[in-house]
């Protein structure tokens, strides 16, 4: 078909009847941040269920938090918030796990796919398109009480299905007295489980099903018999031969008497440079934020989209990156009132008319009106309007916002390179002598050689250069020019350097993220 949601959704709807409402589930364990790896897991569920809406049919999304898996003993050494909890629940440091869930959905809500009902933790009214689940929540309320105890029964059979030597394998309690999953079963049925701790030594009998966690590839079958899971977006690492997806089959066929459900595999998000992923566990980010503080939501989601989901993306914020997707977005949105695909894939994209977006100045445009009036958006977005005055004001606004975060974030260190903090040198007496009494417009003429130049730009933004003189003295007038030239002369402070910010939002949002 012409996109591949449309492909994933007319399988899934022929394997179901017309009544049937079809759920997706995409699942993540807040062990940090999610990133915009992470986020192409929403991405395609949301498409397949956007795509199944367009052929008329019943479906919601179901997000998965699993917060009941372990803290890794390595990242409990690492962070402070996590100290001594190897091996307990995500769940348990609840603070953190809130904030790094709720975090989230406060970007899907952006993004437009977690519904404008839901509140800050995802949750729905019944019959909701839209589902959120903590798993911690749902086993220690005994959720899955009933297939945990048949899974437990069961569990020689299940281990012979996936190949294991040992049923106790597929399980792990969490102690009873230290709250680790650090043990070994001696004994499991359906009624409990005899197990030895070996972080503190306790022998003791787990007789709630919400004690004894099953490993990831039982879990994950639990859930989607409970449930009624019929489609899920995984990484294509979890899809080859011997992955979690090829070894389940057995389950589905041989026990659960089921087929497994659709899944939708997808390719890995890397960074603009070099060949690894983008990963949480390398420092985190980018985030779902940072592409939105530069782009607007349809560009987001074409970013995913466009590619089959079998491609890997590469996602970056460097002058090449950002400003060359732009230029492919535009193309794009002007192809769609008379291309059949293109128009498919915006209407999977966005509810939104693309008649506003064919309108707009390309970006670099707008980077350059900003940069040559010194980041004054009001200035530059008069000068745009002039040049392209059928622009549609509101979207113009926006590529104005977007532009000044790269501009002033991302795109410092190409358009305004630090210079030293050298004291200043004559040519800049010269020009505030020049501007206490000049009147005309533009700023006063004098044989400026390149040093001048450079010795100006560094008073005034500690940058080597910078907009032309005779844009900064129409826009912010020759009197603040000659008093923040005065400022850095006699006191060393830049004040028009904080009329252009010195750090775009990123940097503020990033913080916490790195650290965890």
């Amino acid at each position: 078909m012409s996109h591949w949601a449309l492909d994933y959704a007319r399988r899934l709807a022929d394997r179901h009847p017309q009544h049937h409402r079809i759920l997706i589930q995409t699942s993540m364990s807040p062990t940090g941040y999610f990133h915009v790896g992470n986020f192409r897991d929403t991405v395609c569920a949301h498409l397949v269920h956007r795509a199944l809406g367009r052929m008329g049919r019943r479906s919601a999304v179901l997000l998965s938090f699993d917060d009941y898996d372990p803290v890794r003993e390595s990242q409990a050494a690492r962070e402070t918030e996590l100290a001594g909890c190897g091996g307990r629940p995500l769940a348990e440091r609840r603070e953190r796990a809130e904030r790094i869930c709720r975090t989230y959905l406060a970007e899907l809500r952006e993004m437009g796919i977690l519904p404008a009902e839901a509140d800050a933790d995802g949750r729905t009214p019944p019959g909701s398109d839209w589902e959120t689940h903590y798993q911690y929540e749902r086993y220690r309320a005994g959720e899955y009480r009933e297939i945990q105890r048949r899974y437990q029964r069961d569990a020689a059979r299940l281990a012979t299905l996936l190949r294991k030597d040992d049923g106790r394998d597929l399980f792990a309690v969490y102690c009873l007295q230290c709250g680790r999953n650090t043990t070994e079963i001696h004994r499991l049925d359906e009624h409990a489980a005899r197990y030895r701790c070996l972080s503190c030594g306790a022998e003791l009998t787990a007789r709630d099903p919400a004690d004894v966690k099953p490993s990831w590839a039982l879990d994950w079958t639990l859930r989607v018999a409970h449930e009624g899971i019929d489609c899920e977006p995984a990484g294509q690492d979890h899809c080859s031969a011997g992955s979690t997806m090829d070894r389940t089959r057995a389950v589905y066929v041989g026990y659960l008497g089921s087929p497994q459900p659709v899944i939708v595999p997808y390719g890995l998000v890397r960074g603009e440079r070099g060949g690894g992923k983008i990963s949480g566990s390398l420092g985190g980010g980018p985030y779902v934020r940072d592409l939105l503080a530069v782009h607007p939501v349809p560009l987001v989601l074409w970013l995913y989209a466009r590619r089959n989901c079998l491609s890997d993306l590469r996602l970056g914020f460097g002058p090449g990156a950002f400003l060359g997707a732009y230029d492919e977005f535009d193309r794009f949105v002007r192809a769609v009132p008379g291309d059949g695909r293109a128009r498919t894939l915006w209407d999977l994209l966005t509810d939104e008319r693309p008649d506003g977006y064919g309108t707009l100045p390309r970006m670099r445009s707008v980077v350059g009106a900003l940069y040559a009036h010194g980041c004054a958006a009001e200035a530059a977005r008069r000068r745009l309007v002039a040049l392209h005055p059928g622009a549609d004001r509101i979207l113009l606004d926006e590529r104005i916002g977007h532009a000044l975060a790269w501009l002033t974030g991302y795109g410092r260190g190409r358009y305004w390179p630090a210079a030293g903090d050298g004291p200043p040198g004559p040519a800049v007496g010269l020009l505030i002598e020049q501007l206490r009494v000049h009147t005309g417009t533009g700023a006063p003429r004098a044989d400026r050689t390149r040093e001048d130049f450079r010795e100006i730009y560094g008073a005034l933004f500690g940058t080597e250069h910078g907009p032309r003189l005779d844009t900064l003295a129409d826009v912010f007038g020759p009197a603040v020019l000659a008093d923040a030239l005065e400022a850095y002369r006699d006191r060393g402070e830049r004040p028009l350097r904080e009329r252009v910010p010195a750090r775009s939002d990123r940097a503020r949002q990033e913080a916490p993220s790195r650290a965890s």
